[in-house]
């Protein structure tokens, strides 16, 4: 997810060299139009009942999401680890 961010802030710091102007719910909402569908549901979660949602707290989401995934998949890791090794004794 960190390389589909700062990809993404990379083409907007690139058009913004070109002296192109976007508002930050607008890059907000491009960001979240750009994820794969595994996060539609953060999408929809963020946009729900808002007026307006900021770039900062759509990547803020994306980094606490990724951050939670990586967390499970090394308890899950840690679990299968053990019942290995307790399947053995």
């Amino acid at each position: 997810m960190n390389d589909h961010i700062t990809s993404f802030n990379q083409m907007v710091t690139d058009l913004m060299n070109m002296d192109e102007v976007f508002k930050d719910q607008d890059l907000a909402l491009i960001l979240l139009g750009s994820l794969p569908e595994e996060y539609e549901l953060l999408e929809t979660t963020l946009l729900n009942g808002k007026d307006d949602v900021s770039l900062s707290e759509v990547c803020a989401a994306l980094y606490s999401k990724e951050l939670r995934r990586k967390d499970k998949q090394i308890s899950s890791s840690g679990d299968a680890e053990f019942l290995l090794v307790r399947g053995r004794s």
